[in-house]
């Protein structure tokens, strides 16, 4: 005892000699950016490195949704697969807290303390001190530099847990008594709050915790661990000692760790003798900025017991607005995180609700600007981003407003006799409304019952109508219910092994294989996983690529999903040899071809696979036999890798071209094959022809320029810190990436030179120069709902081929323009028909072969107007063709709904519709025309449907959200039943598009209730 005592007077006045001067008395006012330098400075005086904040998304963590703790950037070191970036190691991380375990959204506003975003002070020992210095900093700190008074400090320590077979801490209950505290100041605590675990199963340890009393009471032990706002949790020391195993017995780890972690928003709001967090530098600002923009009184710090007030939306709409420009500003997109999208549409209602806030003002964009001064000190990357975070602000915006139109209607009348309902935070999510149908009529059923929202009708909410478990358990909490979490699992759980049933790969020709069972056998029989750095090993010149032959040993072989030792000609089989060349398909890139072969044995492969780290080469068997332990000669297919190679670079090219023209976008997908790429994408500004045009011209002179293509390996730590990277939201990346990049020096008309950067994590295979890629034309772009376009392209031959068809269509079109202009001035209507009918069979040929899309349009746009003219000189009675179309589309799809667009264009002739939805009334119909320069259309729905939901009026919401106008029903009739549509005029190159998005949307939505 006494050692120890020796060696914490030792530590604590070396921490008071590196701090001598600074804190020799208690400072009045204590900004968030010194509290926070104060720390970081302090534990960099104690052999700390700072380590900087990674990113709220966890990039490399799929069982997150955002970053929770400081501790998650390290959580690959305490795993044991990755060594630790220093023995010492000490940041301020950004925590975003909605949704799951730690959970404080529901919190917010009503206390003093609880936040969605929030910064964690945090110290880190891997290996190197333990208990005796962790304690004694953190106590040092606290007193001798913050000063705060030793006697409104309470210690906790872990009390043991004698089911769990652990012994009470008393290393550290006797590190505090050494250090000075009181013995009624160090109270035990069980598992629940002072022993922490990461998960399930791994790392874990007991937590010693310092708490701190607000009133500065003679005696407070007994308020301790209480939850209450006078005596509040500052501090908490991770003692990571043990692993728990799967088995659920405890392990004492050799090396042994500290992780802790101190809210900067209490310590700051101690410091400063404040009551409520929200009283600091980092909320006040913004209450006075709402103040301002709002003319509503000033925030108070008032709380109610009784219900909201006008300070709880100051907190709320304060917390909500850091919350979502820090996500933003790190990379995060509102439609891949409905957690995010929530609360961002949770600021905006508060904003417009209670502070009076209008779009067209730009309210929530000056409380970004705010958020970023009060925290760009530490974390500048938001002053940086602040073009993103408003730009995708205002799209959310404008997306809530027009979700909002669409349902209010729906949710008005369910209100209206379940009004309850009102205290949802999400009213607008999409299957929140088909969700709480489908409950209501079991609800009083579950209460006589047991109180519980069944697993199977979670599961049903959370499979069928997309709604996330935290959304469910929300919907249950309205009626006091509680979700059968374990039935829900259970029931998960069985769907995703279904699921991964049906997905399981297949051979050509053969049965299917058990993934699982056959790693388990090749890890049982110690069969070494596959070297595949060969798949990087190639060379060109002249933009010839050589990719050379690879010996290698058969280390096993598939013969009908099952492990062999040898095969024989003719069958299909899967080879695993020690090291490969071949590419297996990751990263979008489609697997290589090639063979494998030795003297008198060829073996074709088609497909190759990564299971568990084994590269699994099928194919089958042309002549010979091939056995395990035979030295083979593995070859690429290089006209396939080539393509593949052509295409892969491209997608990064037109990527980082999109970026530029539309200013943001997020890739969604991408698919590479040796024949074409496919990019799918959002983006925040229209992706329309001219900056399609804009697009591919950006490609076409990367290429033109030959700049070199880059790979390197990088840390993912390292990569999050760089500019300009390109990462896909919902990807989970390697603590080690390669790195894809390249640069344009850019130069536009009538603009400067900028530069344009791909950088890109990426392990597909990837040309050395851009300008190997040779031709390149975008073929397609498609709408897959609001702001998502499927892009298309070709390179190299492909390319070329369709570049030679443009040609050869453009001269084509300008000979059919010539022709109907001469028909016209004729007027012989018999000629006119034919020549229609001849224009229409043209196009359709044109549809199928490859063209640039931008020809394609032209094509679409001229042939539209061409088709129209004739028709026009024919017209009679235009309603009559619509209801022969109708008669015909009918009697081809005789079941089902329909659900069409009129070829006919009825010009400024009046469109009666009702005559065609009389033709065949008693199914749904969704039917629509081109008239007067914009649509209109009509909707009618069976009653039968109606009774299960559904409503012409929401059907036709679905087009009218998109295509703008006024729906409503006919005079006098049931709107669930029928609805007209006019929409806005449209102009032609946006018709196209528009219409496309409008049938897709349309066809959605019916099929729910079939």
């Amino acid at each position: 005892m006494l050692q120890v005592v020796e060696n914490l007077s030792l530590l604590r006045i070396k921490s008071s000699l590196a701090w001598h001067g600074m804190c020799k008395i208690r400072r009045i006012h204590w900004p968030s950016s010194l509290v926070r330098n104060t720390f970081t400075e302090f534990f960099k005086s104690n052999g700390h490195q700072h380590i900087r904040s990674s990113p709220v998304i966890p990039w490399n963590d799929p069982s997150l949704a955002f970053v929770n703790a400081g501790m998650n950037q390290f959580k690959p070191v305490f795993l044991g697969h990755q060594q630790p970036p220093c023995p010492r190691a000490t940041n301020s991380q950004k925590c975003i807290r909605v949704g799951g375990k730690h959970n404080d959204l529901a919190d917010v506003g009503t206390d003093t303390y609880h936040h969605t975003f929030f910064e964690m002070l945090g110290n880190w020992s891997f290996g190197d001190y333990f208990k005796r210095e962790a304690c004694t900093m953190a106590w040092s700190l606290l007193t001798d530099v913050y000063r705060l008074p030793p006697d409104r400090l309470y210690v906790t320590y872990f009390g043991g847990n004698e089911s769990a077979g652990l012994e009470a801490d008393l290393e550290a209950r006797d590190i505090w008594r050494a250090i000075g505290v009181p013995d009624n100041r160090i109270i035990p605590f069980g598992m629940k709050d002072n022993f922490w675990e990461m998960g399930s199963h791994g790392p874990c340890g007991p937590c010693t915790e310092i708490h701190y009393d607000r009133l500065g009471r003679a005696e407070a032990s007994e308020r301790v661990n209480l939850g209450v706002e006078d005596v509040i949790e500052l501090w908490n020391l991770v003692f990571i000692q043990y692993e728990r195993l799967k088995d659920g017995n405890l392990k004492t780890l050799t090396t042994q760790h500290v992780d802790t972690g101190m809210g900067l928003e209490r310590i700051t709001a101690v410091l400063n003798s404040k009551s409520s967090n929200y009283d600091t530098d980092l909320f006040m600002p913004i209450f006075s900025a709402v103040e301002k923009l709002s003319g509503r009184r000033e925030y108070k710090g008032n709380f109610e017991k009784e219900g909201p007030c006008i300070d709880t939306a100051y907190r709320i709409l304060a917390d909500h607005t850091r919350m979502f420009t820090v996500a933003l500003a790190d990379g995060m997109f509102p439609e891949d995180s409905h957690k995010l999208r929530r609360v961002m549409r949770r600021a905006i209602t508060i904003g417009e609700e209670q502070f009076g806030f209008k779009r067209k003002d730009g309210s929530l964009y000056h409380l970004t600007e705010i958020v970023a001064e009060t925290l760009s000190d530490a974390y500048p990357e938001l002053f940086d981003q602040l073009g993103r975070i408003q730009l995708i602000l205002k799209h959310e915006e404008e997306l809530f407003s027009e979700l909002q139109k669409k349902v209010n209607r729906e949710w008005a009348d369910l209100l209206l006799v379940r009004p309850e309902l009102r205290i949802l935070s999400d009213l607008h999510a999409p299957g929140i409304i088909e969700g709480v149908k489908e409950i209501l009529p079991h609800i009083q059923e579950w209460k006589e019952h047991d109180y519980k929202l069944p697993g199977h009708v979670a599961l049903k909410l959370y499979d069928t109508y997309g709604l996330h478990i935290d959304q469910i358990e929300e919907l249950a909490e309205v009626y006091n219910l509680t979700v059968d979490q374990e039935g829900f699992e259970k029931g998960l759980s069985e769907v995703r092994q279904l699921t991964r049933s049906v997905s399981q790969q297949r051979m050509e020709g053969s049965a299917t294989f058990d993934k699982e069972i056959i790693l388990e056998d090749l890890v049982r029989l110690n069969i070494p996983v596959t070297d595949d750095k060969a798949k990087y090993s190639y060379e060109s010149s002249d933009g010839l690529y050589a990719f050379k032959p690879l010996k290698s040993k058969v280390l096993s072989i598939l013969v009908d999903g099952k492990l062999s030792d040898k095969t024989s000609a003719q069958q299909k089989i899967g080879i695993i040899t020690d090291r490969t060349n071949f590419y297996h398909e990751a990263g979008g890139q489609v697997g290589d071809t090639g063979s494998i072969a030795r003297s008198n044995t060829k073996v074709k492969i088609t497909n190759v696979e990564n299971v568990g780290g084994y590269i699994i080469h099928w194919g089958e068997v042309e002549y010979g036999e091939l056995a395990v332990g035979d030295i083979v000669t593995a070859n690429v297919q290089s006209q396939h890798r080539i393509g593949c190679m052509q295409h892969h670079t491209a997608t990064h090219l037109l990527n980082a071209a999109v970026k530029f023209v539309t200013g943001l976008s997020c890739q969604r997908s991408s698919l590479v094959t040796p024949d074409h790429l496919s990019l799918s994408v959002r983006t925040y500004r229209p992706l329309n022809e001219s900056s399609i045009d804009r697009t591919e011209s950006i490609v076409k002179k990367w290429i033109a320029a030959s700049k070199p293509i880059g790979r390197r390996n990088m840390d993912i730590k390292d990569l999050l810190g760089e500019a300009n990277i390109t990462l896909v939201p919902g990807e989970v990346y390697p603590d080690t990436v390669h790195v894809i990049t390249s640069r344009l020096d850019l130069q536009e008309e009538g603009s400067k030179e900028e530069q344009l950067l791909s950088v890109e994590p990426c392990c597909g295979t990837h040309l050395h120069n851009s300008g190997h890629i040779g031709n390149f034309a975008i073929t397609s772009i498609k709408s897959a709902g609001v702001g998502i376009r499927n892009i298309r392209a070709v390179c190299g031959a492909a390319a070329g081929r369709a570049l030679r068809n443009a040609t050869e269509a453009q001269a084509q079109l300008r000979d059919w323009e010539k022709q109907v202009e001469m028909e016209l001035s004729a007027g012989d209507h018999k000629r006119i028909r034919k020549l229609e009918k001849d224009l229409i069979t043209w196009h359709n040929k044109k549809e199928e072969i490859p063209l640039p899309y931008l020809m394609r349009a032209q094509i679409n746009n001229s042939v539209d107007n061409m088709t129209r003219n004739l028709r026009n000189s024919l017209r009679g009675d235009v309603n009559k063709q619509m209801i022969e179309e109708m008669k015909e589309l009918t009697e081809a799809q005789p079941e089902g709904p329909i659900i069409h667009l009129f070829n006919t264009d009825f010009g400024t002739s009046k469109a009666v519709l009702s005559k065609a939805t009389k033709i065949g009334s008693k199914r749904p119909m969704l039917v629509m025309a081109r008239a007067e320069g914009g649509v209109v259309g009509r909707t009618v729905v069976p009653e039968e449907m109606v009774a299960n939901g559904a409503s012409a009026t929401a059907w036709l919401e679905c087009v009218r959200a998109i295509l703008g106008g006024k729906a409503s029903a006919p005079k006098g009739q049931d709107p669930l039943l029928v609805c007209n549509l006019r929409s806005a005029k449209i102009k032609d190159p946006e018709m196209s598009n528009k219409l496309e998005e409008a049938l897709t949307c349309s066809k959605v939505y019916i099929e729910k209730f079939l």
